[in-house]
């Protein structure tokens, strides 16, 4: 399948892990810290709904203990979100599950578009 979405240079260039350092620097002024555990809520975009069909299923089989899977309308896009079972909150541990879930979404045509946490 040659991707139409999430193109090979995109793929490439635009992972931006360093953002998931500030996002990190938000979360600990929050009170969290980089030994807890928490489950992190993801966005895939995409412009196909069966896409993002193909991505959920191969996430319920791949990754049971994710949870809230949705796919939604988004500004002309489609959009898969979910949660994680609990990741720890340490640069390096984000850091491995967001290139796991950039090429998973690069797999399916589905680009990885943010994470969050709450924090409250």
């Amino acid at each position: 399948m040659e991707n139409t979405y999430f193109d090979q240079e995109s793929y490439e260039n635009d992972i931006a892990l360093e953002v998931n350092q500030d996002v990190l620097k938000r979360i600990y002024s929050d009170g969290i810290l980089e030994e807890d555990i928490l489950p992190i809520e993801f966005y895939f975009l995409t412009d196909s709904e069966d896409k993002t069909h193909k991505l959920e299923k191969h996430i319920l089989l791949n990754y049971p203990e994710y949870t809230s899977l949705q796919i939604l309308d988004y500004q002309g896009d489609t959009e898969l979100r979910g949660i994680t079972q609990p990741i720890k909150m340490s640069l390096d541990a984000v850091n491995h599950w967001n290139i796991v879930m950039w090429n998973l979404g690069y797999e399916f045509d589905c680009k990885l578009d943010g994470w969050q946490v709450k924090t409250s």
